[in-house]
């Protein structure tokens, strides 16, 4: 962030901005920060490194403008003037040396402190107008001030709408606390069956009886697993020809039989049944 020293001296202002572009432009600024913030914004000037005869020029064009349109000058339009004045004559000013073997030392740059400023000033502004928008957001928005009342049939359901007191909501908090805070644990049993158990249920009933239904072993079942476990014996009896099936209609009654014409055959003993649970 250095600014040559010769370049400075003999720099000429370009006309970057004509004195109708800051006319026009006269209401929006509200302060001496705002029309340098502008200048360097228009002309797309480095904010780090700002021509300052340039702008100080272009910055006394504006002063001189405000006096034309008859628009009182206030004390901070000429502080920065006079800022500017003494940063740009300390820019054109050559630095005194007073030997040659002494070491050069760095010079802070004078435009260092007005960046800063600038920077402060943008960074409060765009804040500004970031809270001017919220405030305009927040005044479209109308909440309801007013107490809803709920009379007898609004609810859709017609259920009848109760008024409860602070010592009905305690006292439900209460019972749900001690429902959380309870003993959450509980027993779980599992339900098992085997397709061989029904195997000799199923045989041991035709042993006793001439035939059994569907219905009476149906009944007989607690639960699914143990259904279809019966249903898998029946159909393994069948395919064993140990029993047959009979349905005089459709979706009528199923009736069973033991086989008295079943070879006499043993069961495999590689064929067992596996136990469902």
């Amino acid at each position: 962030m250095s600014e040559s020293v010769n370049n400075t001296s003999s720099e000429t202002p370009p006309n970057a901005l004509t004195m109708e572009a800051l006319r026009l432009n006269l209401d929006e600024f509200e302060g001496p920060f705002e029309v340098l913030l502008y200048l360097i914004k228009e002309q797309e000037i480095d904010i780090f490194d700002i021509p300052i005869v340039q702008v100080t020029e272009q910055y006394l064009q504006f002063l001189d403008l405000l006096r034309v349109e008859q628009i009182d000058v206030a004390g901070d339009f000429l502080i920065l003037a006079a800022t500017l004045i003494q940063i740009k004559s300390r820019m054109i000013l050559p630095m005194e040396v007073e030997t040659e073997e002494e070491e050069e030392i760095e010079e802070e740059d004078p435009r260092m402190e007005l960046v800063v400023k600038l920077l402060e000033y943008r960074k409060f502004r765009d804040l500004a107008v970031l809270l001017g928008d919220r405030e305009q957001q927040q005044a479209d928005m109308f909440g309801r001030r007013v107490k809803p009342v709920y009379e007898q049939g609004d609810d859709e359901d017609g259920e009848e709408i109760l008024e409860v007191s602070l010592y009905d909501l305690t006292k439900s908090v209460r019972s749900m606390l001690r429902f959380l805070m309870g003993d959450m644990s509980h027993s779980i049993f599992l339900e098992s069956a085997s397709v061989d158990e029904k195997i000799a249920h199923i045989e041991l009933l035709l042993e006793a009886e001439e035939s059994v239904t569907w219905s009476d072993l149906d009944k007989e079942c607690t639960n699914t697993l143990e259904r279809v476990c019966c249903l898998l014996a029946i159909l393994e009896l069948c395919r064993m020809y140990r029993i047959r099936a009979h349905q005089h209609d459709a979706f009528g009654e199923i009736r069973l039989f033991a086989r008295t014409d079943r070879p006499q055959e043993t069961t495999p003993a590689s064929e067992e049944h596996v136990a469902l649970s």
